[in-house]
């Protein structure tokens, strides 16, 4: 490959290789898109602890006829993050116009320095599972084991709407071979299953992830957004000369990292890192249940 000057280097837009990247990041997370997500694009520092708010509870009162109503000031409650996960992936391109050029190449590079960041976040997320108290125990996956999950929700009170179950691969396919589901399957969802997934069943959301937590059993996971917090702070610029950095937010899901690019003279390349600044935490432990069943499941 040839050598690259600090005038070649120059050919490199970051603009370009951060969309690319955010892109690829957001298209391999499954957890870390449901979730509820705070971000800020304000520097912080990796310890930080974040003060997040959430509102109090509200009563219904009677309304007597003439009275006036009874304001309600609920105390907030809120939960603490801790940005104790800082991640980083750093790469070197010695060809920069061929590799800008073909976009091909471009996302090979950032699909390879994209994934073990957010399987990071994505495997930080669903170790939560061992703070949530309800789970449903079963010998294998079943249609009847979505209905234990959404009976465990339902005293909860947890509301109807934006339900949400993440699957392992075996249970995935447990539940396509599943009679009961065979039928509804193949005529209410056949895009989600020429697609390899199931839809929507039983009021959830059904997802697949390859990173379900598995000891003697896979920790599936029904819930609603609320249940977990993703939060994701932006790390200070250095402001050195030759140095390019840039936040990159997705207005879409609100993730972020920071992009740094520099000129190795040393290598003769131009010197790409993505990094994150995280934390995570539950955030209602009522609004999900952990629905194990047998690691022999797959």
């Amino acid at each position: 490959m040839p050598n690259i000057t600090t005038t070649t280097a120059q050919l490199f837009i970051p603009e370009i290789w951060a969309q690319r990247a955010m892109q690829a990041l957001r298209n391999n997370m499954v957890l870390a898109n449901l979730v509820t997500r705070d971000t800020d694009v304000g520097a912080f520092s990796q310890g930080d602890t974040l003060h997040i708010p959430f509102p109090g509870t509200f009563v219904a009162n009677d309304k007597a006829p003439g009275g006036n109503v009874q304001q309600q000031v609920p105390t907030d409650a809120e939960v603490l993050v801790t940005l104790n996960k800082h991640k980083e992936v750093t790469f070197l391109i010695e060809d920069v116009p061929k590799v800008q050029a073909n976009q091909d190449i471009m996302d090979r590079y950032l699909q390879n320095a994209v994934i073990p960041i957010a399987e990071q976040i994505e495997n930080d997320l669903f170790a939560l599972y061992a703070n949530f108290t309800n789970s449903v125990t079963s010998a294998s996956m079943t249609s009847a084991q979505i209905l234990q999950g959404m009976l465990q929700l339902n005293k909860q009170k947890v509301r109807l709407s934006d339900r949400k179950l993440i699957v392992s691969p075996g249970s995935q396919v447990k539940l396509l071979g599943d009679t009961a589901l065979q039928s509804y399957i193949a005529f209410s969802e056949p895009t989600a299953v020429q697609n390899g997934g199931m839809g929507r069943v039983y009021g959830f959301d059904v997802f697949m992830s390859q990173l379900v937590p598995v000891a003697t059993t896979y920790k599936n996971l029904a819930f609603t957004p609320d249940a977990l917090i993703l939060a994701m702070r932006s790390l200070p610029e250095a402001g050195n000369p030759g140095v390019d950095q840039m936040v990159v937010q997705d207005p879409e899901s609100q993730l972020q990292f920071r992009q740094t690019v520099s000129y190795n003279p040393q290598a003769l390349g131009v010197q790409v890192t993505l990094d994150v600044l995280y934390g995570v935490s539950v955030l209602r432990n009522a609004a999900a249940a952990v629905v194990l069943t047998p690691s022999a499941d797959g």
